[in-house]
């Protein structure tokens, strides 16, 4: 069993839900044939097998190309009281000039895990670190149940990370970069 802080008093936590974005339909950030939607599931896929390999228990909340709506993903996200939440996505900067990756919450007793992920996210790939961010999106506002935090792993509209988005090393440190958050996570008391 695994524990996390709120407030005062440690809660216990086995399981972790990975959320990634879009599917389907939805592509999500795109340039070309390279879509937000593929980057996001391998990332995740990866993250759910070294997860594993630590013990956890992992709910993915899609694990093929299909489209799962916003309610949905929160819905999985707060079915379980003893879980955190992570949705995994790649950034678009229309002007092309973004880069780096950033983790954002929506409350407050998720910056902790948000802080963990970023760190180490950054220690692993070197990248840009645009920091840990309040945000009102969907799945992490409405995931109320659990910790929940959104990565955006580095921008599809920028060309030098594009590049590095497509190789397998790139997703495989930012899957270890999550997986190494969310262990030192867990171990905060």
């Amino acid at each position: 069993m695994f524990f996390l802080v709120t407030g005062n008093a440690a809660q216990a936590f086995d399981t972790v839900i990975i959320d990634p974005g879009h599917g389907g339909h939805d592509r999500g950030a795109s340039i070309g044939y390279v879509f937000e939607k593929h980057l996001a599931l391998d990332t995740a896929r990866r993250v759910e097998q070294l997860l594993r390999k630590q013990g956890y228990k992992v709910v993915m909340t899609r694990s093929t190309d299909v489209f799962i709506p916003l309610g949905g993903r929160s819905a999985i996200g707060n079915r379980d009281g003893n879980a955190i939440f992570v949705s995994i996505h790649y950034n678009y900067n229309k002007s092309g000039s973004g880069h780096g990756l950033e983790t954002f919450y929506c409350h407050d007793r998720s910056y902790m895990l948000a802080g963990y992920i970023q760190a180490y996210l950054i220690q692993e790939t070197r990248l840009q670190n645009r920091g840990v961010k309040h945000a009102n999106f969907h799945v992490i506002r409405a995931t109320t149940k659990n910790p929940a935090v959104l990565v955006e792993c580095g921008f599809v509209s920028n060309s030098a990370e594009r590049a590095g988005m497509m190789t397998g090393l790139y997703r495989e440190r930012i899957a270890v970069g999550v997986v190494k958050g969310i262990m030192a996570f867990k171990q905060a008391k």
